[in-house]
């Protein structure tokens, strides 16, 4: 959502506490475009006052960054930033 609204939703760390005292039910959702769909905002979220702020790409270029991330905290969508490095 970050990538396709152009920064205007920012997405957060995902955190967790646990509680001791009772139990927690997960129920992880996933939805994932084809691997060759292009990740890209709307032409009408970019203007002078909102530049790109993510080159457009692929979800298997996405998918490919993230999982080669580990765990490092960092967000991998920052690799697609102008200047960012997928290295």
């Amino acid at each position: 959502m970050q990538a396709l609204s152009n920064d205007r939703y920012k997405s957060v760390l995902h955190r967790v506490i646990v509680n001791s005292e009772s139990e927690r039910i997960s129920v992880p959702t996933f939805y994932c475009p084809s691997p060759d769909a292009v990740i890209a905002p709307a032409d009408a979220l970019v203007d002078d006052g909102h530049p790109l702020a993510y080159r457009p790409f692929t979800y298997q270029e996405y998918y490919d960054a993230f999982w080669n991330m580990g765990l490092q905290s960092a967000s991998c969508l920052d690799r697609f930033r102008p200047g960012g490095s997928l290295e």
